[in-house]
């Protein structure tokens, strides 16, 4: 690999993806391995590129390029068995989850690995849920190419740093309360709202009753999506402090232990956690309706559903950053 300038580059081989940077984002201009035409060498000056890097046939010996710098690393850091490596472009390798569950991020070796301040590891937050496919980190390189033997030093330390927990639990129940729901004078908009996150998730929805704001009728709801195989219940609406608002009294006269009635996070303040017997419920108000995208559910019944037993100093601790990012303040 040598270094000419653009002028001198006709008919040579691009020896690295270049880059284009405009207001909508940066992408590759030109890819590692294309023969560069006139046109070709007009977009580099275009883009503010006069130099390129070409291919001249040489063995690169100790030297590592950042498209291998990259997967390599990637598959020393992260738990392959649960994360998929995709070699990106532009020095980069993204991860993608293999299985639905939570991501789970050892923090501190996050924290070491990065100080190397040459190949980074970026993710999602720890225990953010996940389905299948779905994008949770990167890692990115820095310099154009590294010593083979930096590159064999940062995959040398403990790992994994990142893997997934799946979720321990499969099967789920929905009980909607709602007298007016249930008399047919409004729509029940979250049978297919816990649909769509059961289906992203990979769980099975097992059970679903409409029954109205009566705290006998939410009791046997709850009993017989149990006795349906639900192994974790969610159950929406009748949360708030108005007096036909009956779900954490059925909840808590089915002698369950409430872990938290209100969690401090914006939206779906107004939760119900809690446990009957091994089975965890998840009591959400109709705030989930309309911040259909994430709410306790994504946040807390994931966690219940990995098999997750919260405490109520883990839930009073969400309130540093429980302002989420899909919360309109009003």
């Amino acid at each position: 690999m040598k270094e000419v300038p653009v002028d001198e580059a006709l008919g040579m081989t691009l020896a690295y993806d270049t880059t284009l940077v405009t207001k909508e984002g940066a992408s590759v201009l030109l890819q590692r391995g294309r023969k560069l035409t006139a046109i070709d060498m007009e977009r580099l000056k275009d883009s503010g590129v006069y130099s390129v890097r070409v291919e001249d046939g040489a063995d690169s010996g100790d030297v590592l390029f950042e498209w291998e710098i990259t997967s390599t690393i990637a598959r020393s850091i992260v738990d392959t068995e649960s994360i998929t490596i995709v070699q990106g472009r532009q020095g980069a390798s993204k991860l993608y989850s293999s299985k639905p569950g939570l991501l789970e991020v050892n923090v501190q070796a996050l924290v070491d690995f990065n100080l190397n301040q040459k190949v980074l590891l970026i993710t999602r937050d720890r225990l953010h849920a996940v389905g299948l496919n779905d994008f949770i980190g990167t890692v990115e390189v820095i310099p154009f190419s590294m010593q083979r033997s930096e590159v064999e030093r940062l995959t040398s330390a403990s790992r994994p740093i990142i893997s997934i927990t799946p979720f321990k639990y499969r099967n789920v129940g929905v009980v909607i309360t709602g007298t007016e729901i249930y008399e047919g004078r409004k729509g029940d908009l979250y049978y297919d709202l816990v649909k769509g996150k059961c289906a992203r998730y990979g769980w099975n929805l097992v059970y679903k009753e409409i029954v109205p704001d009566d705290e006998k009728r939410i009791e046997a709801g709850i009993r017989k999506a149990i006795d349906a195989g639900s192994e974790a219940l969610i159950v929406t609406g009748g949360m708030s402090v108005d007096p036909t608002d009956r779900t954490p009294i059925a909840i808590a006269n089915l002698g369950a232990n409430i872990i938290a009635y209100g969690v401090p996070i914006k939206p779906t303040t107004m939760t119900v956690v809690a446990e009957l017997g091994a089975i965890p419920i998840l009591g959400v108000s109709a705030g989930g309706i309309y911040y259909s995208d994430f709410s306790s559910i994504d946040l807390l019944f994931t966690r219940l559903m990995a098999g997750m037993k919260l405490t109520r100093g883990e839930i009073a601790a969400l309130g540093h950053g429980g302002i989420l990012y899909n919360f309109k303040a009003v």
